[in-house]
């Protein structure tokens, strides 16, 4: 199968724009001694997300401890306190090299098909161009 030019140039620029402004919610499994379901956790959008701040576990151990006392007393069910993922930072800067390699190659491809229709577009102009001096009577006179 054989895509233009034009068409990788956009899939590359559409999955590097997804992949720069799409958090990625892989984090639902266990995190050191927090088990799955105990958190929900989240990340921010990975360009606005490159150097977080640290998430610290004893804080969230201690949200999670409020939670389960409060289901307990109050008869409802147990509800995850929301916490930032402590590896959405590596994470984002991952995410982020991925789009700008994504980048590049809407560049390259990009560039590569302009150069190889350059020729095309020229000869379009040519054409026109002549058409226009051998037939005045065709062109739009706006003032009279």
């Amino acid at each position: 199968m054989r895509l233009r030019d034009t068409t990788v140039v956009f899939l590359c620029a559409f999955l590097g724009l997804i992949v720069l402004l799409m958090p990625l919610p892989v984090f639902d499994g266990p995190y050191e001694d927090l088990r799955e379901g105990e958190v929900d956790w989240t990340c921010s959008m990975p360009l606005l997300s490159l150097a977080p701040p640290v998430v610290e576990l004893a804080e969230v151990r201690e949200a999670v401890a409020d939670a389960y006392t409060t289901a307990r007393n109050t008869g409802q069910r147990y509800v995850p306190p929301p916490s930032p993922h402590p590896l959405c930072g590596g994470l984002a800067r991952t995410q982020v090299t991925l789009a700008l390699l994504a980048f590049a190659g809407a560049f390259w491809r990009g560039r590569r098909w302009w150069r190889s229709t350059s020729d095309v577009r020229a000869e379009k102009r040519f054409k026109r161009l002549h058409e226009s001096v051998e037939n005045p009577q065709g062109r739009s006179r706006i003032l009279g």
